[in-house]
């Protein structure tokens, strides 16, 4: 397979003659099912809950306090009025868009020999996939700082709106800092959080797994995890204060060179209440495909759209991110 776009030229027929014979004349063709196996989007977007957006700025309230209450004489009752205050919180919603165009010569071409109709479904298909896989990115890695008031035309990346956060040092334990974490969550007595994910980076996910197999291998330990599936794959899960949680291999999750080690990388894991993420969409929640009909040129012209913003909601207490140092492993591709 070859992703590099290459230069059309003139060949004599016999440069690309497989077999010349008696009857026989043949000459290249190939397979219609294109080799394709990209990734083009997020473990996220399948589980992030998705609500219609209330304005160009959607709006929700939070409140932080319960207020009132307190022991009296059962003989003498009295009250003081009280009150619960309630934020406001605000999203802008963001836009995606992918284009693709179909030559009137090209598409004449392919519709005489008999392959147009699915190269241009696969096509049609890739480009709204190419919005799928810039929205899974921006999931986590969106680079605008204030949801609000925009300052770049991306998504506010999850873990930039999480401001609950930790590390996991090069020498500590994984799962000992997940557990650690979790049971600070769920032991406020202001909130009442129950986490119901950890989504790690892949490479992270490697790196803990193996912490557990030498530890358990060496006596020191049994094996913590459990089995679940989870978005179509089987995950490893973990027992902590807030019950089995599953551990989501995610692909998207940041990562960086570790400041300090050079040949050290800081994976990104997050810990979060699956239910206070979501997803503000305008119109529909996938993508809208649209047909801009034939231009001057004699090109068709197909463009997708997709309307919508993510929010981490409670930042400060539903949800955790955190970094792992660990020695770098290079990504494939």
């Amino acid at each position: 397979m070859n992703n590099r776009v290459g230069t059309a030229q003139f060949v004599e027929i016999a440069a690309a003659t497989q077999f010349q014979g008696p009857g026989a004349l043949i000459t290249d063709d190939y397979q219609k099912e294109i080799t394709d196996i990209l990734r083009r989007n997020s473990v996220l977007d399948g589980r992030i809950k998705y609500v219609p957006a209330t304005g160009d700025i959607s709006t929700y309230y939070e409140q932080n306090t319960v207020n009132g209450g307190e022991f009296v004489d059962p003989r003498n009752p009295s009250a003081t009025a009280t009150s619960n205050p309630r934020t406001p919180h605000g999203v802008k919603v963001k836009a995606l868009t992918n284009q693709v165009n179909f030559g009137h010569y090209d598409v004449t071409l392919g519709q005489q020999q008999k392959n147009f109709a699915e190269l241009k479904a696969k096509d049609l298909d890739d480009m709204l996939n190419g919005i799928g896989l810039a929205h899974g990115k921006a999931l986590w890695r969106g680079n605008d700082t204030n949801l609000a008031v925009p300052t770049t035309l991306q998504y506010v990346g999850i873990p930039a709106q999480i401001t609950n956060t930790f590390t996991v040092g090069v020498g500590a334990s994984i799962v000992a800092a997940i557990r650690a974490k979790v049971a600070a969550m769920v032991g406020s007595e202001k909130y009442e959080v129950r986490p119901t994910g950890i989504y790690i980076h892949p490479i992270g996910h490697y790196h803990m797994t193996e912490e557990v197999r030498l530890a358990v291998e060496s006596g020191k330990m049994s094996d913590p995890f459990g089995k679940t599936v989870v978005a179509g794959l089987e995950v490893p899960t973990i027992m902590t204060a807030a019950g089995l949680l599953p551990i989501i291999p995610e692909p998207f999750m940041p990562s960086s060179e570790n400041k300090t080690t050079a040949s050290n990388m800081d994976y990104g894991i997050a810990i979060v209440t699956e239910s206070m993420l979501e997803y503000h969409y305008v119109g529909e929640k996938g993508m809208y495909l649209f047909e801009l009909g034939t231009t001057g040129s004699l090109q068709e012209q197909y463009v997708g759209v997709k309307y919508g913003a993510p929010v981490a909601k409670g930042p400060s207490y539903a949800h955790a991110y955190g970094t792992i140092e660990r020695p770098a492993i290079p990504t494939v591709g």
